[in-house]
């Protein structure tokens, strides 16, 4: 029972964040329109576009990049790549994960767990980290995999890691961070645009200022809300991680990386920050799942 409301808060999240990204993406395109035609209607009377028009293009505006992601997601994958500093495997590299992918296939076998086809990256840093973005990519750090890559434990241990980062994946986690991604540009645009015009206008600046703040309320809204749920869907993305691997090489992992719950003075605001649940009440979900 718990658990379906986990995925009920976080979808209903999803959906409040999607709808008030678009109402900034709409309004702040619409309003760019606006100031980029204006010089228009000053010399010739009259805007080169219809009404009808002007809403389509203010539709392509607001929501073209996040149509054409959703329908062309490797092109957007590629963007996110260079990103996240996320590039393609080294020979030595493609033997790690050649065998990381070989576990994976196992306990994919022996759970019935059908595994997604996975672009694997690796990102140049020494930081023990492994994340997922877009709609297929998993990336490790130089650090995590020369640290486990030695031992059979150790790939065991990448392979759990993996899971887990593949439940983001399987979950709409990245993909859902995408949408906003491309949700925002309108936004960022539009703001940018009035930063170099109507705010440079005595009184008329301070104007556009607060229409400016007013008008991304709503993406800022969406993105706290989105950050909101980042410890549920770690949780969910566990669970996913269990039951692909039966609890091989997850809980070791935690166990090494609880030092990072450490914190001096933790605070209430500290504790609102956190994307990242405590360690010790991962391993109860995972107890709980594997039970």
């Amino acid at each position: 029972m718990k658990t379906i409301f986990r995925v009920a808060v976080i979808e209903i999240a999803r959906l409040l964040s999607l709808s008030s990204a678009a109402v900034s993406s709409f309004a702040f395109a619409w309003l760019s329109l606006s100031l980029i035609l204006f010089p228009f209607s000053l010399y010739y009377g009259k805007a080169p576009v219809t009404d009808l028009q002007g809403v389509a293009l203010t539709l392509l505006i607001a929501f073209g990049p996040a149509v054409l992601v959703a329908y062309f997601p490797g092109y957007a994958a590629k963007a996110f790549d260079i990103r996240f500093g996320g590039r393609r495997l080294s020979e030595r590299e493609k033997e790690i994960i050649g065998k990381i992918e070989e576990q994976l296939e196992v306990c994919a076998s022996d759970s019935g767990v059908k595994l997604p086809q996975i672009a694997w990256r690796v990102q140049d840093t020494g930081e023990i980290n492994a994340y997922a973005y877009a709609h297929n990519r998993v990336c490790f750090t130089k650090g995590i995999l020369h640290k486990y890559s030695d031992t059979q434990k150790g790939i065991e241990r990448l392979a759990g890691i993996a899971a887990h980062e593949i439940g983001h994946l399987r979950n709409w986690d990245t993909r859902i961070n995408m949408f906003l991604h491309y949700l925002s540009l309108p936004v960022n645009f539009g703001i940018g645009l009035m930063n170099n015009t109507l705010s440079r206008i005595p009184v008329v600046g301070f104007l556009s200022t607060a229409v400016t703040i007013l008008l991304r309320t709503p993406s800022d809204i969406a993105h706290l809300l989105n950050e909101s749920t980042s410890q549920p869907r770690e949780y969910q993305a566990d669970r996913f991680a269990a039951k692909l691997m039966n609890g091989v090489g997850i809980s070791e992992f935690l166990d090494d990386i609880s030092h990072m719950d450490e914190r001096k003075g933790d605070t209430f605001s500290q504790w609102m920050m956190r994307s990242h649940p405590p360690t010790e009440l991962r391993h109860d979900e995972l107890a709980k799942a594997a039970n």
